[in-house]
């Protein structure tokens, strides 16, 4: 018996069909225990948060429905909106009733390592091959609680045609696309030059933006002993810089309460020039934008005066210690990585998602010339970190980043006309409490 409940709409597809169950082998099936007949089934719950892509979340469910006929159980399979998924975790854990399973972003599973809440995953991350760039986001202080599901690295999109109207060159540092967008911007004929997200929706897209621009510009939030070493006239010279783009209308005003879905839209929509983002506006651009996905660069995300640094990120998997279908969360996982499965899996979501599993990388689909996320591809063994580089991967950096404390630093400046350095100041001492430093 399969049960499916979604947050949210699901479009069905029939991608993958017939590759699904590949996870389980003829053996595997044969010796997977079943329950007893004149009993009741046992039961696999596992919660996925809800995607841009709506392929992503047909494809898991038919992944849960073939796993559950293959071994003789009843599977729940719950997609959350990413925005409710951690406050449904925390009911779900206040009423000792978690799901087995559940895939997130991982500052937000990571914050369930302090808790412990979550099973080591060590002897999965050992039968797996992943690669170092997966392994450094997967991680908390050295110890495996979760397993990488896959990248989600993505880079910048930008629309060549309003570029080359005024010819010019790509931009490659954030200098250069501030100077750049005063000249693209036409917000009376309904466009902006950038579409940057500033709203504290509980997504990673805004605080992603503003932590790579303070690497970028020499700050840090922490260094790599966890001392609070952000307020400093780098991190100060990066969040002015970055407040100017609202400041001076260069991106759309209503971008301060954009959650992130809000830039692809915007994109998606034609009415800004420049975004941060995944695969995701590439994929819905190809299906439903042909003429915008022809006028569309994929570029790699910008460097500061400073360089820049690779902050991966991805989905993750973890596992409830405290539920009761913890052994079937561990083998769905164990066999999620059948090679041709995962493959096709990863190439079915168009470049939004890049393997974190090694032998990949060779696969045709990512050196087609025509996919233009290509290019993202290499990024993936440079990866410096996940939420706080060049601190330890622990769940105070990944709470830190949920918080969205550096997003809220800027939007300070910009909606209420703070001073930049008094904002600065106030994001010093909310990291110091949330560290419990004095």
């Amino acid at each position: 018996m399969m049960k499916w409940t979604r947050v949210g709409s699901v479009l069905t597809t029939a991608a993958l069909l017939g590759t699904v169950a590949a996870g389980c082998s003829t053996e595997e099936k044969a010796a997977a225990p079943a329950s007893a007949s004149n009993g009741p089934k046992e039961k696999f719950i596992f919660w996925d948060k809800g995607e841009y892509t709506q392929t992503y979340n047909d494809l898991m469910k038919q992944r849960v429905e073939e796993f559950g006929k293959a071994n003789n159980i009843e599977t729940e399979y719950v997609v959350v909106s990413q925005n409710d998924l951690k406050t449904k975790l925390l009911a779900s854990i206040e009423a000792k009733n978690p799901p087995d399973l559940i895939v997130a972003n991982d500052p937000v599973a990571k914050q369930f390592v302090a808790s412990d809440q979550l099973v080591d995953t060590s002897d999965i991350m050992t039968k797996i091959n992943f690669t170092d760039g997966a392994k450094k986001f997967a991680v908390v202080k050295d110890k495996y609680f979760m397993v990488p599901q896959s990248f989600q690295m993505g880079g910048a999109y930008l629309r060549k045609d309003l570029w080359e109207k005024h010819n010019l060159p790509i931009p490659k540092t954030w200098q250069e696309l501030y100077e750049q967008a005063k000249t693209v911007n036409d917000p009376k004929n309904g466009i902006y030059a950038t579409g940057l997200p500033l709203g504290q929706s509980g997504g990673g897209d805004a605080e992603g933006m503003v932590r790579d621009v303070i690497l970028a510009y020499g700050g840090a939030i922490v260094d790599k002993d966890n001392n609070i070493t952000v307020n400093s006239k780098e991190t100060l010279e990066a969040i002015t810089f970055l407040a100017k783009f609202w400041q001076e209308g260069l991106t759309p005003p209503s971008s301060v309460t954009w959650d992130d879905n809000g830039n692809n839209n915007a994109y998606l929509a034609g009415t800004v020039g420049f975004v941060i983002n995944s695969g995701s506006i590439y994929d819905q651009a190809k299906k439903e934008k042909p003429e915008l996905e022809k006028n569309t660069l994929l570029i790699p995300k910008l460097a500061g005066p400073k360089g820049d640094f690779i902050l991966g990120s991805g989905n993750v998997f973890a596992i409830f210690k405290n539920a009761k279908g913890t052994k079937w969360a561990k083998k769905f996982v164990t066999e999620f990585y059948d090679k041709d499965f995962y493959g096709k899996f990863i190439e079915a979501m168009g470049g939004k998602f890049q393997p974190v599993v090694k032998g990949h990388e060779d696969a045709p689909f990512w050196k087609d010339p025509n996919n233009k996320a290509v290019g993202w591809m290499k990024m993936i063994d440079t990866v410096v970190g996940s939420s706080n580089y060049p601190g330890p991967e622990d769940d105070l950096g990944s709470k830190a980043k949920s918080m969205q404390l550096a997003t809220r630093a800027v939007q300070r400046i910009v909606v209420e006309k703070m001073d930049p350095q008094k904002s600065l100041n106030q994001l010093e001492q909310e990291l110091k409490q949330l560290y419990g430093k004095k």
